[in-house]
């Protein structure tokens, strides 16, 4: 037995970084970023009906960081189809397409570009579930930290800006 090793000391090796960033616990991860706004929903109404104002401020911070995390995982979706499935997508000549002039080129750039986006998305999203269980922490008073309600103002400042951005361009 090598007495030198600390029980429980993982290696890190290259599998055991893609596996967290696309495996269980990442799509884990995701599912509970996703669920975030109806639960947040929920915080609020609670802190509001009971006059409970850290729960209301969670909750409304819980709402901005639900929103955000469904448009992140709207968007990464809507890339990772159009990628994958391309040819399917964008039936036109391939001349100036990414990739292009050949069907294949042009299929192979643009999963290219999904799939790393999308891997991306799941790392956001479970960026966002430790942001809400900060801001949990902070306002139940458990643990002192500045950070999360500012960040949680700043995710809905900057997803209200996108989201005018992308109105006024369709």
């Amino acid at each position: 037995m090598d007495t030198n090793r600390r029980q429980g000391a993982h290696r890190i090796t290259p599998a055991t970084v893609v596996g967290s960033l696309v495996g269980a616990s990442a799509w884990a991860a995701a599912g509970k970023g996703l669920r975030l706004l109806p639960a947040s929903v929920g915080r609020l109404a609670v802190g509001i009906r009971q006059s409970r104002g850290a729960y209301a401020a969670q909750g409304g911070c819980g709402i901005a960081l639900g929103l955000f995390g469904w448009a992140v995982a709207l968007l990464a979706a809507q890339g990772l189809f159009n990628g994958l499935l391309y040819p399917l997508v964008d039936a036109h000549d391939y001349q100036h397409s990414w990739g292009g002039p050949t069907l294949v080129g042009a299929w192979v750039v643009h999963a290219a570009v999904a799939v790393p986006v999308a891997v991306a998305a799941l790392g956001v999203l479970r960026g966002m579930v430790a942001v809400d269980r900060a801001n949990e922490q902070t306002l139940s008073g458990r643990r002192r930290r500045w950070w999360p309600l500012p960040l949680s103002a700043l995710v809905a400042v900057g997803l209200a800006l996108f989201f005018t951005a992308w109105l006024h361009q369709v």
